[in-house]
């Protein structure tokens, strides 16, 4: 069974972090997160994929759909940190060009 933390850090924007495997099985613990801090009236969300060992198609498409949200409500996600397998991951379904990345857990602009 894969295993994931999730540890939500308070913050402006809120980080979620992840470590361990997101895939089908884990998928709804990254996005029960998001959804977590978008009914407390959050705009916008960073999540740190920096200690991701395993990023399937499920765990894209939660990413995927907190950036539509986040945007529709008038902010965006940024990913402030990821592991080599997740870029790889990112980068083979071009979502480098649509997902905003901010190196070593940098400040989103105001």
């Amino acid at each position: 069974m894969a295993d994931l933390t999730v540890k939500v850090i308070d913050g402006d924007p809120p980080v979620v972090a992840l470590a361990g495997e997101v895939d089908l099985a884990t998928a709804p613990m990254f996005e029960d997160a998001i959804l977590a801090l978008l009914k407390r009236g959050k705009e916008s969300v960073a999540v740190d994929l920096g200690r991701v060992s395993y990023l399937d198609s499920t765990g894209v498409s939660v990413l995927m759909k907190a950036v539509k949200r986040c945007r529709k409500r008038g902010g965006d996600l940024v990913v402030v940190g990821i592991s080599d397998r997740a870029l790889r991951v990112m980068r083979l379904l071009n979502l480098d060009r649509v997902v905003r990345f901010r190196p070593n857990g940098a400040r989103m602009a105001a």
